[in-house]
């Protein structure tokens, strides 16, 4: 394998071996990385780090040849989501509003993967505040679809996708607060995961809806993703939802048997045909092995999708109102009184998707729609209970990650519950505090990629990466690139 193989094709583990071996060096490597990004033109980043991650990969390097290598990411470049601090760096949430905000600490997430060795290469383009399912909603403009240049990469996360997708990065974090980083993942065919709720911790991570937000990994296969996940998971009392749990270590391969459960949404009218024959041949090869294989009847998607949107526009709401030209961010230079500052700053510096969440959030809070707010927490709890009941009987609930492959821009733009209905699938998990991963599943007929979703029950992140590792063993879906 050369070197531009070994870049583009390896895990994250025999990148590290080849370093070890003197086959290539870090700094090689990140300069590799970074031409590919100029080179690809793919506006999957709104800012490269590049003199600071070539210093870095110098000072890895120095360590290789004194045999000083610690670390599981040791040496790797990755990239984070335009919502997750660094100290010094630009923070702006792909929005004007934030334009010339730089952070002033670090998150908890970047600081452990530092401290695991890798390499920050820059940030990504996102839909502004982490609103949206295709990234056209960011100030920076649209990042494309490695897969077909006329197709969104997904959203909000579509930037670290599209990195990973183009192997512009070894792999990227992004947020996912209704799908974010599943349905882009599936999008762009490659992996990304949505962890238990309180696992990760969101401590540095500008805030959309705080009880659905989560860190996660995207990836180019579930091994890379678990190896993330590993440094990345565990209590941070620096974020309140932060759970106590066992810290995550790597599962070791073993074949198992699984009781698989599949959501009766692959019979959805909705859903791409392309999708439900690509998923149905796979779920074919898993019952072939000895695995129990039922369809299950689980409906909530078709409510998922205006419960998230009642209970997630109405947090941003109250975490966006922070936003008023005074404290931080943008703030408009012509105005004739504080109120008129308040409402041109904030009309000026937010795009329409975002405005138009905040104001449907702040209708939904008004006193007079309060029975409509607490029958969304009533729904949210009874999926999280259908969940809990599934997980009694089974090891895994099987999903379409989506019910469509890359859609083309400008084709849901103008119309939000088209937009909306993107994440009907991988909600469910933000409403539950459920893990989701979605994983590659094979191509459309047009060469699109189709997602997998993989749920199981909460903390138990173990079974998901040990069914997820499995399926990959029986197709090389995850391996394939776009053409350059």
């Amino acid at each position: 394998m050369n070197n531009k193989e070994l870049l583009l094709n390896a895990t994250i583990e025999e990148i590290i071996t080849a370093l070890k071996g003197g086959e290539i060096s870090v700094e090689e490597m990140v300069r590799f990385f970074i031409e590919r990004i100029k080179k690809n033109n793919l506006n999957t980043f709104v800012e490269i780090y590049e003199d600071e991650a070539i210093e870095r990969a110098r000072e890895a390097d120095r360590k290789l040849a004194t045999g000083n290598v610690h670390g599981t990411l040791f040496g790797i470049p990755f990239a984070l989501k335009d919502n997750i601090a660094v100290k010094g760096h630009k923070l702006t949430c792909a929005s004007r509003m934030l334009l010339d905000y730089t952070a002033t600490y670090d998150s908890t997430v970047y600081k452990r993967i530092e401290s695991e060795g890798g390499i920050l290469i820059g940030r990504t383009n996102m839909d502004e505040f982490a609103m949206g399912s295709s990234t056209e909603t960011s100030f920076y403009g649209n990042t494309l679809n490695p897969w077909d240049r006329s197709r969104v990469p997904g959203g909000s996360s579509g930037g670290s996708a599209a990195a990973v997708a183009a192997r512009e990065v070894v792999f990227a974090l992004g947020s996912d607060t209704g799908g974010s980083i599943r349905q882009p993942a599936a999008l762009c065919g490659v992996t990304g995961l949505k962890p238990t709720y309180g696992r990760v911790s969101r401590y540095g991570l500008v805030a959309f809806a705080s009880s659905l937000d989560q860190i996660g990994p995207i990836c180019r296969s579930a091994e890379d993703a678990e190896r993330v996940f590993t440094v990345i998971n565990g209590f941070d009392e620096r974020d309140t939802t932060s759970k106590e749990v066992e810290k995550y270590n790597l599962t070791d391969n073993t074949t198992r048997q699984f009781k698989v459960a599949v959501s009766n949404d692959l019979n959805d009218t909705h859903l791409n045909p392309d999708i439900k024959h690509n998923l149905l041949n796979l779920l074919n090869d898993i019952k072939a092995d000895g695995n129990i294989v039922e369809e299950i009847d689980f409906d909530f998607s078709k409510y998922s999708v205006p419960v998230y949107q009642i209970l997630s526009c109405s947090e941003a709401s109250s975490n966006l109102a922070r936003y008023d030209g005074i404290r931080y961010g943008y703030r408009a230079e012509k105005y004739d009184s504080l109120f008129d500052m308040y409402k041109k700053t904030r009309g000026e510096g937010f795009g329409e998707e975002v405005k138009r969440r905040i104001l449907f959030g702040t209708y939904i809070l008004m006193a007079k729609n309060s029975a409509l707010y607490a029958s969304s927490f009533k729904v949210a709890r009874l999926i999280r209970n259908k969940l809990k009941e599934t997980f009694t009987k089974y090891d895994i609930l099987i999903t379409p990650t989506t019910f469509n492959t890359a859609f083309k821009f400008g084709e849901k733009i103008d119309d939000p519950i088209q937009m909306h209905h993107s994440d009907a699938l991988t909600s469910v998990c933000n409403l539950s505090g459920n893990p989701g991963l979605s994983i590659p599943a094979g191509f459309s007929r047009d060469g699109l990629p189709v997602g997998l979703q993989i749920i199981t029950k909460r903390f138990d992140e173990k079974t998901m990466f040990q069914f997820a590792k499995y399926v990959q063993t029986k197709s090389d879906w995850h391996r394939a690139l776009p053409e350059e």
